[in-house]
């Protein structure tokens, strides 16, 4: 049992469980993500409903375009400062109820009651789903490691997307004790009802499949860099941000939602401005219910401006052996084995640099600022570009959630759900 303070409350760990260094790290940044997010919500629900926005752009998707959308750029007043921000905003129809016209108020009846229950307690359990994908057999034996490169043999491979979540830590709201969630309840993510009952707060992890930046330095029909960001991010989640209201006007039946503010990773890598890097981030999700039984979804995405996208670190000696892998194919490392671990222990990292940006600041100086003007390259289309991303993976996750909510029949029927739905463990 660890009964270490943190941030005034009292840390209880049952069993076996124990904190490591990284879960105190996490769990001692609540606090201050936590007040960041808070202000960007308050600053979001002031801000929308007037559309005062410093600057706003459409943002649209080609096929099956949101009946409302668009990205914007402002400043946040935080505790700490003034945060430029960015984000998008989409609006969609989700589901609608399929029945006579004279059954249109007990449809719309039973329509709010299972959104209620699929939103606040089964989302984030099935937020994520597998793509189909096609496998071609081969007649092969695996080859050695140092020729794995080389290989052509298909590979079967699981191609996931939607927003896959995990829950981690918690806050009791009657003892403020802070706690671990044991991990085979990890994916079973909490009813969001406990939320600012039981709990005071609770700590998740999101991992955002399939979510990549691409940079095309050359033109769309040039030579592509699209770098897979796989970082996760963890989340906190109070009562703040749940939304759970029974006909709030009167042609309005329901509406039911969640939001969570990021958590910056503790370690830095490679990518400085992505998941598990922002520096202050909120995502609302919330789903309204009209008297017709018509079910919409709006999703909003706050984030600071990135002040870099990556942190390459200056490296020689690392560089040289990397560069000495891929000539020998990874026999170097191998065979000068002790002579890289005795280096490893020597500081030979000289600096680092951001060289997409680099790049950016190079193009423009070389040019006056031409290559801003005439041909896009700047901060600022970058920035549009990763809420493009950001912005379509809100819809590819919201897709992904509708074939999992149509195929059960009744939400509420809680002993015929099947065990993937219940546990949030899909194969």
């Amino acid at each position: 049992m660890n009964n270490e303070p943190i941030n005034g409350a009292r840390v209880g760990v049952s069993g076996a469980m124990t904190l490591t260094q990284q879960d105190l790290a996490v769990i001692e940044s609540v606090d201050r993500y936590l007040s960041d997010g808070l202000a960007l919500m308050e600053w979001w629900n002031k801000t929308a409903p007037r559309n005062s926005f410093a600057e706003r752009f459409e943002l649209e998707r080609a096929f099956n375009r949101p009946d409302h959308s668009f990205g914007f750029f402002d400043r946040v007043q935080l505790d700490h400062g003034m945060l430029p921000v960015m984000g998008n905003y989409q609006d969609m129809l989700y589901d609608q109820p399929r029945a006579p016209a004279s059954l249109t108020k007990q449809a719309a009846e039973w329509m709010r009651d299972q959104v209620r229950e699929f939103v606040l307690k089964y989302f984030m359990r099935v937020s994520s789903f597998r793509q189909p994908e096609i496998y071609v057999e081969s007649e092969r034996h695996d080859p050695p490691p140092y020729l794995e490169r080389l290989s052509w043999c298909p590979v079967p491979g699981v191609l996931r997307q939607g927003f896959g979540f995990s829950q981690h830590y918690y806050k009791l709201r009657e003892t403020g004790e802070i706690g671990k969630f044991p991990t085979e309840m990890e994916s079973a993510i909490v009813d969001l009802r406990e939320i600012g009952e039981k709990y005071e707060w609770i700590v998740v992890k999101v991992r955002i499949f399939d979510f990549k930046f691409t940079l095309k330095p050359l033109g769309p029909n040039g030579l592509e860099l699209s770098v897979p960001l796989t970082e996760e991010s963890y989340l906190v989640l109070t009562r703040d941000f749940i939304l759970n209201k029974d006909n709030p006007s009167p042609e309005v039946m329901g509406r039911y939602g969640f939001g969570y503010a990021f958590i910056k990773n503790p370690a830095q890598g490679v990518i400085a401005f992505g998941p598990g890097e922002f520096d202050a981030a909120i995502e609302l999700i919330s789903f309204e219910v009209d008297e017709k039984g018509k079910a919409r979804v709006e999703m909003v995405f706050v984030v600071n401006r990135p002040e870099r996208i990556a942190d390459v670190q200056i490296d020689p000696v690392d560089w040289s052996f990397s560069l000495a892998d891929i000539f020998s194919l990874g026999m170097a490392s191998r065979l000068l084995s002790p002579v890289k671990t005795a280096l490893d222990k020597l500081p030979t990292s000289i600096g680092s640099f951001d060289p997409v940006y680099t790049f950016i600041s190079l193009a423009n100086s070389l040019t006056g600022s031409q290559a801003a003007q005439q041909l896009c390259i700047s901060r600022k289309q970058l920035e549009r570009e990763f809420l493009a991303q950001h912005f379509s993976q809100h819809y590819t996750t919201i897709v992904g959630s509708l074939l999992t909510w149509r195929q059960i029949p009744n939400w509420l029927d809680s002993n015929a759900l099947p065990e993937w739905v219940v546990s949030g463990k899909s194969s």
